[in-house]
């Protein structure tokens, strides 16, 4: 089924709940796919949608207290989270320096506490090495599938954010397509639900908010983040996966 919005969407869930039980209010897999422009620097549909998966139940949003944190509900800045490079850049470090840059993923996990930081909640970290790995590969078999979410779980992960088959002249590198889907994924979401035009415990607008609610969830405290490229370079596959 196809639908018009103003964002470029696509999304899917998946009835589980965050913890892998199964639930009465647990969410559907909904199979609606949404393609809308969504910069003039993309050039085309498929470049630019954006989809989420997740294993949802009842959405956990608690706030928490910032003098315990030591940081406020004005939050962890870019400035501050961004160059922390935590000790899990050994394996941005063993990237090249080419369109996967060195740090993008320390880079992708402080925007998403960037936008955490916002509303107060606490601060996801990184997830172990073999789920970084792990993250890459899976990105990497979905763009051979060409199908979001098509690895869905392999790594364990209880809910995911893609953008799938960006064109890699799209970006400068893996930070800035990072950087791009995560903002677009938080801010236009939550517009939809602060302006009341989608309904976070309506199952039926999950397809919507989807990424937002994943990435605000306070069940998941680390975080995986993965992106590869095509053989010739052209294009490329960015996911995002919750624990």
């Amino acid at each position: 089924m196809m639908k018009k919005l103003s964002l470029a969407l696509f999304l899917g869930l998946v009835a589980c709940s965050d913890d892998s039980s199964s639930g009465t209010n647990a969410n559907i897999d909904t199979g609606d796919e949404i393609n809308i422009p969504v910069s003039d620097k993309v050039s085309s549909a498929t470049d630019k949608s954006v989809s989420s998966s997740s294993k949802i139940n009842t959405l956990r949003v608690e706030a928490y207290d910032s003098e315990e944190s030591g940081s406020s509900a004005d939050g962890v800045s870019s400035s501050s989270a961004s160059k922390e490079k935590s000790s899990s850049s050994e394996t941005s470090a063993k990237e090249d320096t080419g369109f996967i840059n060195e740090g993008w993923r320390d880079d992708c996990l402080a925007k998403i506490n960037e936008y955490r930081a916002t509303e107060n909640l606490k601060p996801l970290t990184l997830a172990a090495q073999e789920k970084q790995t792990c993250a890459d590969k899976q990105s990497a078999d979905d763009l051979k599938s060409n199908k979001a979410h098509g690895h869905f779980g392999d790594c364990g992960e209880f809910a995911q954010n893609s953008g799938p088959n960006f064109n890699a002249k799209w970006q400068k590198n893996a930070t800035a397509v990072a950087e791009y889907y995560l903002k677009m994924m938080w801010e236009e979401e939550k517009a939809l639900v602060t302006s009341g035009e989608r309904d976070p415990n309506k199952s039926e607008d999950y397809p919507y908010i989807g990424h937002y609610l994943n990435m605000k969830n306070t069940s998941y405290t680390k975080v995986a983040c993965g992106i590869t490229l095509s053989a010739d370079g052209k294009t490329g596959w960015f996911n995002v996966d919750f624990f």
